[in-house]
């Protein structure tokens, strides 16, 4: 069973004749016009010259045309297929294109098995007045079809279509969209790259076309670049439902789809597109003539165009052609930034029916670009208007929204780790001194950042020498300049080789090539194909160094890293490359973003980090995935709290070369083994990476992180709060289920306690479960604790009434909670959260509460003093000790466990000094120690506080035990009068600590 590459080697092995070698070459090209689903749709009838109908009046005579097509409108496509080792020359398609330009054909295709074309060939195709389409051999390869079965000897259906499984999100998103489009005219769907949003829209076509019961649906879809409207058009054409019938134009007004272009940029023409191009508004309007006479039940009449060439459809609908029923914005990023009051650019034409009319218009877009209020106030002074993606006017509401962590989370995207690499810049200037003098274009930098990314693609910590995995096998570089990404792809391997000196013989090796916008289409792929063919050496790994086209529709699954040799200024082009590498593919567990840098000797590390331009580029990309990816700027935010630094963001440093080969099965073993042999940082070095880390959180994290959760957490309460006071007013039920609560809080805690108090307790209930099942999943408190677990029982039965339905609006929050307080490795950070989280939750949404109670907090050195003067004061004055049996302590106003948390971390000292016994605080814990306190909050926080505390002494082995010292209670009712009795099953296991607690002498 042959491959397409095992085809053409059978051409090149088995045919002498270079005739033969053609004339099989045309066989195969046959085949893709019949079965290739884009052109398939197309092309009702494909015939090798020598076969064409004599209707058609056309010479048999070889004048450069192999294949003629026509399609379903009778237009006939000449086809040349070149079978062709050398260059391209304009001397080798003369004939052919004059043919072409022959009356009985519209169109021509030149479909060649080289991707060498010199500029006057392509001025050729470029210069003429009718569409040429230029195919490789890349495009062959990846086509949409099997090439297994395709016979030299017989044709073969060689169609392979299988329909795409829709994903639940993707299900969702197309059922927002048909819903949402019923009562609105524009929206957005955001979706992280590579989830499929090509493909989401055009199920949301068909959704839609099916919906409005329509015969003839007309769809415009805009893409930035011509690279782009390639991979889009040919998807759509494969993925369409087989019940639709799918006409498509490509519509590229000019040779060169953007004009303001650099040297760095894409230059790829309409030759490039792949599939016949539209250049002009006449061929534009004959074309959807054509197509408004095709009857096939459901027929969709797609517009692939670029955004540039949006004024030929605006002149083509003044000339007849119909308003779109959808207009896609692709990138619709894109189509946001500044413009002069009146006037619009190519990109922002697209809002307006006064350019190109459209009934229903999609924004998509993985990275949505929103403009500050006051960059808009500036604009505005300046008769400056601005598209920014939350103007809901502009661009709609968001439909649906499916963001990196939420993808990776649901295991459609692999995850990604940040590596920053830090070379010693004295390691450069002493041991590299050979390619420093040779004549080349590299700086210091520049060397240095080359021997970080060989250290980071084999997974090598370069100062302890730790492998920590199998190393990387792809990945795209970025530079600032040609010029730059020339000199790094010419030179890597010899500063590889001189870092590694003996050991480069057979250490692993990184192949470096350099592609830009100079190259044709043909070359593009080929280097593509390059970059992601499976079949990499062992011990070698491959990386294609560029400046910028590399970021939009570029689909490499099996792509490991992206390295930034430079500074990139634009966050979305910084998340649209990270996008790259969070394509799964098999065995792949991390996408790695790659941040070489030199360190200046002599620097203090909290200037260097401060001042030091290498630091530029990552704190640009730091930021850019905090803008787009919800996680990592809470994982950020949390960098401080934690422990633990390293997991997502690795800072490595590299000061000396490996003293042994370092091969591909080196990480291979360690992966297997799991057990990377674990090195001490050199004290210089310890501290440049701590000072990495904490300026991380000053340069890209939230100094205001937990102040502004409190404040989302408030309003989340004050909305509980309402919700409540709604449930009991409408429902009966859940009226008599409220006041058997408030009669037990009258019972057991303070007759005071009227309904609002008593709500308010339900919602700080409510609002801290997740906050503390996040935090404390481990202890299951929310379980175990006896007042938790009595409110819960409250909140059920409100569920039996409808209120479940107000609590899944919330779903969004409880995940917000879980993602920013999940992941706290130690006690102390855990009790800091919620210490700060309940000083402003209770400013911000219980301003009567905190009047009332005098809510106050006394002072960690207070607290100590007292509980040391007291156990002096037993000592002098009783003979006993804090520690000692029947030496009962009782804080009565616990607020949030202070007293109790720092005596059992007094005791636990005593235990460590020798004085007194493990069993000794176990007892204590147990039965000794008691705490009241009357706000529910304030109870929470203690019980989670003083078993946090005891938990880290009682050690991990021994399992979680709840503090059953700790009441909620109004500690002067409870001692001033005497309580009643009542059946209570709300409150009765805390009523049963109170009267133990009572009891004790």
């Amino acid at each position: 069973m042959a491959t397409f590459d095992d085809l053409v080697n059978q051409i090149d092995n088995n045919l002498d004749n270079q005739r033969d070698r053609g004339t099989a070459f045309e066989k195969m090209v046959v085949a893709y016009l019949k079965n290739e689903p884009t052109y398939k749709q197309k092309f009702s009838d494909v015939w090798m010259l020598s076969e064409v109908p004599a209707e058609y009046h056309i010479s048999k005579r070889d004048t450069g045309v192999d294949i003629v097509a026509k399609d379903y409108a009778g237009n006939l496509t000449a086809v040349q297929a070149k079978y062709y080792k050398g260059k391209v020359g304009k001397d080798t398609i003369n004939s052919f294109v004059a043919e072409a330009g022959k009356d009985y054909y519209a169109a021509g295709m030149l479909v060649s098995s080289t991707d060498e074309w010199n500029r006057n060939a392509e001025a050729a195709l470029e210069n003429n007045t009718k569409p040429f389409t230029r195919i490789g051999l890349s495009q062959l390869r990846h086509a949409d079809i099997d090439w297994k079965k395709f016979s030299f000897a017989k044709e073969n259906d060689l169609s392979q279509k299988v329909q795409k499984k829709l994903r639940g999100y993707q299900k969702t998103a197309i059922n927002n969209s048909v819903t949402y489009f019923k009562n609105h005219d524009r929206g957005k769907l955001i979706m992280a790259p590579g989830t499929g949003k090509t493909f989401t829209s055009l199920k949301i076509a068909e959704a839609l076309m099916n919906d409005q019961k329509k015969h003839q649906f007309y769809v415009l879809y805009l893409v930035p670049s011509i690279q782009l409207l390639t991979q889009t058009l040919f998807n759509w054409n494969n993925d369409v439902s087989d019940d639709v019938h799918m006409t498509s134009f490509s519509v590229v007004s000019d040779t060169k789809a953007n004009k303001k272009k650099g040297k760095d940029d894409d230059t790829l023409g309409a030759k490039d597109v792949g599939f016949e191009p539209t250049t002009n508004v006449e061929e534009l309007v004959s074309n959807f003539k054509y197509a408004k006479k095709i009857d096939t039940g459901n027929e969709m009449t797609v517009v692939f165009s670029t955004y540039q060439s949006i004024d030929v459809i605006h002149k083509a609908q003044e000339q007849g052609i119909p308003e779109f029923d959808l207009i896609i914005a692709d990138e619709a990023h894109r189509t946001t930034g500044a413009t002069k009051l009146g006037e619009d650019s190519a990109f922002t034409e697209v809002h307006s029916n006064k350019n190109v009319k459209g009934e229903l218009r999609l924004y998509q877009t993985a990275t949505p670009k929103i403009y500050d209020a006051n960059a808009k106030r500036k604009a505005e002074e300046n008769s400056i208007v601005v598209s920014s993606m939350d103007d809901e006017e502009r661009y709609g509401e968001e439909i649906f929204r499916l963001g990196f962590g939420d993808a990776v989370a649901q295991g459609y995207l692999t995850d990604y780790k940040v590596t920053v690499l830090a070379v010693s810049e004295s390691y450069i200037n002493k041991d590299m001194q050979r390619v420093m003098a040779a004549d080349n274009q590299l700086k210091v930098d520049d060397i240095g950042k080359i021997i970080g990314v060989w250290n980071a693609m084999v997974k090598r910590n370069g100062i302890t020498g730790e492998i920590t995995g199998a190393p990387m096998k792809r990945a795209i570089a970025f530079t600032d300049t040609i010029k730059h990404s020339k000199a790094i792809s010419e030179e890597f391997e010899t500063v590889v080789n001189e870092y590694l000196d003996a050991q480069s013989t057979d250490s692993f090796q990184v192949d470096v090539h350099h592609v830009d916008g100079g190259l044709n289409a043909l070359q593009k792929e080929e280097q593509i194909d390059w970059l992601a063919d499976d079949g990499v050496e062992d011990n070698h790994a491959r990386v294609l160094s560029n400046v910028r086209f590399l970021t939009e529709g570029i689909d490499v699954p099996n792509l490991d890293g992206i390295i930034f040799f430079s500074p990139k200024k634009s966050q979305v082009d910084i998340v649209q490359a990270v996008g790259r590498i969070m394509r799964r593919a098999e065995g792949k567990e991390y996408g790695y973003i790659i941040l070489p840098i030199v360190v200046a000797d002599g620097v203090d590390p909290r200037d260097a980090l401060d001042n030091d331009k290498q630091y530029k580029q990552v704190w640009q990309v730091l930021n850019a995935l905090r803008s787009t990816d919800e996680r990592f700027d809470a994982e950020v935010n949390k960098l401080d709290l934690n422990k633990k630094k390293d997991g997502r963001i690795n800072f490595i440093c590299v000061d000396s070369s490996p003293d042994t080969d370092v091969t591909e099965n080196d990480g291979k073993e360690i992966e297997k083994n799991q057990k990377p042999k674990q090195l001490e940082l050199p004290l210089n070095w310890k501290e440049m990476q701590n000072a990495f880390y904490g300026k991380v959180v000053q340069k890209v994290g939230d100094r205001r992180y937990l102040e502004d959760w409190s404040k989302d957490v408030a309003d989340i309460a004050k909305m509980y709060i309402r919700r409540i006071n709604d449930l009991i007013d409408s429902n009966d039920g859940a009226k008599i289920a409220f006041d058997k609560f408030l009669d037990s809080l009258h019972h057991n805690i303070n007759d005071s306690i009227d309904r609002d108090k008593a709500i308010e307790m339900l919602a700080q209930h409510l609002i801290t479960e997740p906050i503390f099942d996040a935090l404390f999943g481990d202890y299951d408190f929310v379980k175990n604790n006896v007042v938790s677990k009595s409110l819960n029982e409250v909140i059920t039965t409100f569920k039996l009434f409808g209120f479940e339905k107000e609590q899944e609006q919330l779903k969004p929050f409880y995940e917000s909670i879980k993602l920013r307080a999940s992941g706290i490795d130690n006690a102390a950070a855990k009790q800091k959260i919620i210490v700060t989280l309940y000083e402003n939750f209770f400013k911000k949404g219980f301003e009567k509460t905190t009047d009332a109670m005098g809510i106050v907090f006394t002072p960690i050195e207070v607290v100590d003093f007292i509980i040391h003067s007291v156990d002096d004061a037993l000592q002098k004055y009783f003979g006993k000790t804090l520690a000692d049996k029947g030496v009962h302590i009782l804080d009565p106003f616990t607020g949030t466990g202070t007293f109790i948390t720092r005596t059992l971390q007094y005791l636990k000292q005593q235990m460590d000094e020798g004085k007194i016994t493990f069993d000794d605080l176990l007892r204590k814990y147990l039965h000794e120690l008691h705490a009241n306190e009357i706000v529910l909050l304030s109870y929470y926080i203690a019980a989670i506080n003083i078993e946090a505390v005891f938990d880290e002494v009682n050690g991990p082995d021994k399992g979680y035990q709840p503090f059953e010292g700790i009441v909620l209670t109004d500690t002067f009712e409870s001692t001033e009068q005497q309580q009643g009795t009542l059946n209570d099953d709300i409150f009765g296991t805390n009523n049963k600590r109170l009267k133990k607690q009572q009891e004790t002498p």
